[in-house]
């Protein structure tokens, strides 16, 4: 049971969640397998506009019966839904708040601060895994990763690499304090495991891309044993480094580089212009790595993200 969606053993169910505060509902599924076991959340659209993961949970949502499953399973397709129908890049279109930043939340915060007070509240506390679906947002390029927690917890943190490293996606990032308030750190903190697998681009319904996330995720449950079946271990690059580069003003942006490009530190990796076409900042590489998400639009403002080199 989940606040006013309550499925039995051995049957699934969808309808919308409820909950105090919020102005809109939340879709979802549940599926209870014959026997008890892990219980286990599948989240996308926490941004609204990564449409890849948002259909590789809506598909895995459908395709997933109790037959096939063993213990407890919480699919939430489309998270943010007020960002999805507004088609707003990153942030609730009510407060202009990234979801993915205010975790654990705020009972009478914000639109999004509330959002993820309830989620955090409700469903992170009820589930022993996380695993949330992102993609490119509208103006993102990026190659496909993974992303998992660093914690103090060795056993913790070691099974969020290991689980990371199972999607089939061959970059897994170490986190630390760079994406603070987002779901796997809130998830983390609760003494779980959280990661987040990204794969697709630029607000574009990828077909692959999507089955790359379904695939994973299947892989993935299969490790956890919720899912029936043997999962498969490929090969990962583990990377330790996840150094992240913001605008510190307005302006227009040229990267020189694209993703998945090996870049050394000290490398010239883009400008921001002024709106004459003037050379304002000239952005250059911090550590050698690989980027792994670039921004790909002109228009850029402060504090906006520009890329992300991981090592």
């Amino acid at each position: 049971m989940i606040n006013n969606l309550v499925v039995n053993r051995d049957d699934k169910i969808s309808g919308f969640l409820h909950f105090p505060t919020l102005e809109h509902n939340i879709p979802a599924f549940m599926i209870n397998g014959k026997e008890e076991g892990p219980s286990v959340l599948i989240m996308a659209g926490v941004h609204g506009c990564e449409y890849t993961s948002i259909d590789a949970a809506l598909k895995l949502a459908k395709e997933l019966t109790p037959n096939d499953i063993v213990g407890k399973l919480i699919i939430l397709p489309i998270v943010n839904i007020a960002s999805f129908y507004k088609r707003s890049i990153y942030v609730h279109p009510k407060d202009e708040k990234n979801l993915n930043r205010v975790f654990p939340g705020k009972e009478n915060g914000t639109e999004s601060e509330r959002l993820a007070f309830w989620l955090h509240k409700e469903i992170f506390s009820q589930v022993d895994f996380v695993l949330d679906l992102h993609g490119g947002d509208m103006i993102e390029a990026l190659v496909p990763f993974t992303i998992y927690q660093m914690s103090e917890n060795l056993q913790l943190m070691n099974e969020a690499q290991k689980i990371a490293s199972l999607f089939g996606i061959p970059y897994v990032v170490k986190s630390e304090s760079q994406v603070k308030g987002s779901t796997y750190s809130a998830v983390t903190s609760l003494g779980k495991i959280g990661v987040i697998a990204e794969a697709g681009q630029q607000g574009i319904l990828d077909e692959s891309s999507s089955k790359l996330l379904q695939d994973g995720t299947k892989n993935v449950l299969k490790y956890i044993g919720l899912l029936n079946g043997e999962f498969v271990e490929e090969p990962v690059k583990n990377l330790e480094t996840f150094e992240w580069y913001r605008a510190t003003i307005q302006g227009l942006w040229y990267p020189t580089v694209e993703i998945g490009a090996e870049v050394k530190k000290g490398e010239i990796l883009g400008y921001i212009k002024n709106v004459f076409g003037e050379t304002e900042i000239e952005i250059y590489a911090q550590v050698d790595g690989l980027v792994l998400f670039l921004v790909t639009s002109l228009a850029i403002n402060v504090d906006d993200p520009l890329l992300a080199i991981g090592d």
